[in-house]
């Protein structure tokens, strides 16, 4: 009789669209195991969305996010036949999460415990819940050995990379080139059910801005502009920003008071002062002068000049007039030499001579002395000019942003 049931059921979910199976077991995690209290994983009601690969959710310290965003991804692989790979930024961190997710499990308690058992290897952590590989656990600072293991990761195509923002001294170099290598090595699978493309999942609370990850993804404005307790689409990332305030009402705020404490409001402590908004750069770059320096760590420097000299950071893209490395110097871009730099150019700074596209540009120039030597007047031509077209390309990519977001509000 219990196999004949069996089979039904098998049957009757094969009937179904993959799409609707995915949401009725979420909602069925939701309901059964969700504390209300906690945050309430919206960024996972849209993981089969085919135009989105990258999901930010960055919210109040102690809202639950880790816990119940790795539980309900674990609860759906299981339930789904998929994987979940978890990163971590360094192999010691592999036995906590290993820990957290004994946690998981015999707190939640929507599998037996004791079906849950563990396989270790020199690159990663497998978690088997039953039969099933359910959870995989790798560091990101051993991406390039993780590429010989791609037979394995492929079947993990659920990134969740929790604590993404950190202290500055806690990022690994070269955090973006080293997840779209993980990326790669995983998305070997064509049309995967349910997703069809390998997701990102990004956990974080608002720290600060020096994530190498933010420049790459171009959401600096997104961040400073985005309402609290919204969810929203910005191209190909969905991001949410939450403040829980039934978990902030049991914080000791006492103790260490301050009014502006992103763990408990949500939000990144930043200064509009010296930023410029996002149509004034648009007025600014039509008809203006625009020069790209190459940084290190896969980042450019970008000097706009019209009324105002406007600066931000921005993610590389081989379209770089300069460069501040000999190894990085090429036919269309030029080596910075000796004598385009000045100590006394540091004083134009702190004069506040300049103006920057958002908060994480000014942040990184600020704290970069090299930065501040380059006597960037040097470096323009006269006949540079930012075209009619090059000023339609940007405006229109701005509006089908906004747009986009709009939609999701």
């Amino acid at each position: 009789m219990a196999k004949k049931k069996y089979v039904s059921k098998v049957k009757e979910l094969l009937k179904k669209e993959p799409k609707q199976v995915y949401e009725e077991t979420l909602q069925r995690y939701k309901q059964q195991y969700l504390p209300p209290q906690y945050n309430q994983l919206e960024l996972l009601d849209e993981l089969c969305n085919d135009e989105i690969d990258h999901y930010i959710s960055i919210t109040t310290r102690g809202d639950g996010k880790s816990f119940n965003y790795i539980s309900a991804v674990g609860y759906l692989c299981y339930h789904l036949n998929m994987g979940c790979l978890i990163l971590v930024r360094h192999w010691a961190l592999q036995d906590k999460m290993r820990e957290l997710i004994e946690d998981i499990i015999q707190t939640v308690h929507w599998i037996d415990p004791n079906e849950l058992r563990f396989k270790s290897n020199s690159d990663y952590i497998t978690i088997f819940l039953g039969d099933k590989p359910v959870f995989l656990i790798a560091d990101l600072n051993n991406a390039s050995d993780l590429k010989q293991s791609s037979n394995v990761l492929k079947n993990f195509p659920i990134i969740l990379y929790d604590e993404f923002l950190a202290l500055e001294s806690d990022y690994v170099q070269d955090e973006y080139q080293k997840m779209a290598t993980i990326y790669k090595s995983i998305d070997r699978i064509p049309n995967r059910p349910y997703i069809k493309s390998p997701k990102i999942i990004y956990l974080g609370n608002p720290v600060n801005f020096s994530s190498p990850l933010l420049p790459a993804l171009n959401i600096y404005n997104h961040l400073q502009t985005h309402e609290i307790n919204t969810i929203k689409q910005y191209g190909n990332i969905l991001l949410e920003m939450r403040r829980n305030d039934q978990r902030n009402d049991g914080k000791n705020v006492r103790a260490f008071p301050d009014p502006n404490d992103s763990d408990v409001t949500g939000e990144f402590k930043f200064s509009n002062y010296k930023l410029v908004t996002p149509d004034q750069y648009n007025r600014e770059f039509n008809k203006g002068q625009l020069i790209k320096i190459r940084l290190n760590n896969d980042l450019m420097l970008t000097v706009l000049r019209k009324s105002d000299i406007i600066l931000s950071v921005e993610k590389a893209d081989n379209k770089e007039d300069y460069c501040l490395l000999l190894n990085d110097e090429t036919e269309e871009r030029t080596f910075i030499q000796e004598r385009f730099y000045s100590d006394r150019f540091h004083k134009r700074y702190k004069k506040g001579l300049f103006k920057f596209k958002d908060a994480f540009s000014k942040q990184y120039i600020s704290e970069d002395d090299t930065i501040q030597s380059i006597n960037f007047y040097r470096l323009f031509k006269k006949e540079q000019q930012n075209t009619t077209e090059e000023t339609y390309e940007r405006v229109t990519m701005d509006y089908i942003l906004n747009a986009i977001a709009q939609k999701y509000e």
